[in-house]
């Protein structure tokens, strides 16, 4: 089994990541919210700064990921895409997921 923490609504996202790091966390998730996605938040910005303190857990990222903007966050090779609404309130989902799954296999 493995631990992923997700980080929704943490204040001071690089010092909890590097805290969790250290702890042993397997996954730190960077997670935008529906708030801040209405505001135009993307999850890329805390992406970079988790990625910049971690030495050791794996990235995960979740929040407003959609089959257009998928290649974005893909291109910052976090380690575990996750991808709800996205797909969940598409016009197609099945085509949406195919989308997402091809974006993120690199094709």
């Amino acid at each position: 089994k493995q631990l992923l923490v997700d980080m929704i609504a943490v204040q001071d996202i690089e010092k909890r990541a590097k805290e969790l790091d250290e702890m042993g966390a397997d996954y730190i998730a960077v997670h935008i919210g529906y708030d801040l996605q209405a505001e135009g938040k993307s999850p890329l910005e805390d992406l970079h700064k988790v990625k910049s303190v971690i030495k050791n857990s794996k990235v995960a990222v979740a929040g407003g990921i959609k089959p257009d903007t998928i290649k974005d966050i893909v291109a910052e090779r976090p380690d575990l895409v996750i991808v709800g609404g996205g797909i969940a309130n598409a016009d197609d989902p099945v085509e949406a997921a195919k989308t997402c799954r091809d974006a993120v296999k690199g094709e």
